[in-house]
């Protein structure tokens, strides 16, 4: 269904019919309105009624999928309404954050790598520098690798081994079984310690870590009074941010190893897990 699904994008689309209005119903009756619209080519229509699913407080990872998808098919059937690009990439990398399907995920990855190109490629033919995706650090792609509650088993095993390393080198009295047990409770040791870190991490990302997707096309960093700094290139639409704060309708947000307030029109918080 996925791949069926991206597929699409690279097609040739029809043109969007008028947005239907979403009534107030059962989310699984808006989600099977919402792909049939998005199979027929009626783009617009099926982004309201994904937009509507959000609302009902929705969190699927095939739902935010499809809904990147609804906006890349607006902007491939040349009905492109400004953010169309960003609110894709927003879908996508949801996608991609929400789901433990490996073809999901993969189909989601290729999505965002045609979507950027894209971006990239205007930027480029306006003048802009074209990097969009800053990437994570080393400590934060290593903690992404498994999730916390498995990290979590792991450093409890660990702990485990080592107990029973420490409970044989004090009862054996063979020089080698003192050196195997010895041995085993230093790696074990390392291990919990390494383990026990990684699983603090990860639920560290995933209870206060916020995440944001820019929609706003060619966005500027703003400074503590709110004025555009000076000297720094917009801020691409699609590009991943970390919110720090907060205040009267603007967000403070941190994108490489620069920081500063965007307007909170301009960025669209990721969903979490639930």
């Amino acid at each position: 269904m996925t791949r069926l699904a991206l597929a699409l994008v690279l097609a040739t689309a029809s043109v969007d019919e008028p947005p239907a209005a979403v009534d107030d119903q059962d989310p699984a009756v808006i989600f099977r309105s919402a792909t049939d619209a998005l199979a027929g080519d009626r783009s617009t229509d099926a982004i309201a009624k994904f937009e509507a699913l959000g609302d009902h407080g929705v969190v699927d990872p095939v739902a935010s999928f499809d809904r990147g998808l609804a906006y890349a098919k607006r902007v491939r059937a040349g009905a492109e309404q400004s953010g169309d690009l960003g609110r894709a990439v927003h879908g996508f990398e949801e996608a991609r954050e929400l789901s433990r399907d490996p073809a999901l995920v993969a189909d989601a990855s290729r999505a965002l790598v045609a979507i950027r190109a894209e971006i990239a490629r205007r930027r480029a033919r306006a003048g802009d520098p074209v990097e969009i995706e800053q990437g994570l650090s080393l400590g934060r792609s290593i903690v992404g690798l498994l999730p916390e509650n498995v990290w979590t088993a792991i450093a409890i095993a660990c702990s485990a081994i080592l107990s029973i390393a420490l409970v044989i080198r004090a009862r054996v009295g063979g020089q080698r079984a003192k050196v195997a047990a010895t041995t085993t409770a230093a790696i074990s040791g390392a291990l919990l310690g390494v383990t026990a870190l990684l699983a603090v991490s990860a639920r560290e990302v995933r209870v206060n870590l916020r995440e944001a997707i820019v929609v706003t096309p060619n966005v500027r960093l703003l400074d503590a009074a709110h004025l555009a700094r000076d000297g720094m290139a917009p801020i691409p639409e699609g590009a991943r941010v970390r919110i720090v704060d907060e205040l009267g309708g603007y967000a403070h947000v941190a994108v490489g190893s620069e920081d500063g307030w965007l307007s909170s029109s301009a960025v669209l918080p990721l969903a979490k897990a639930l």
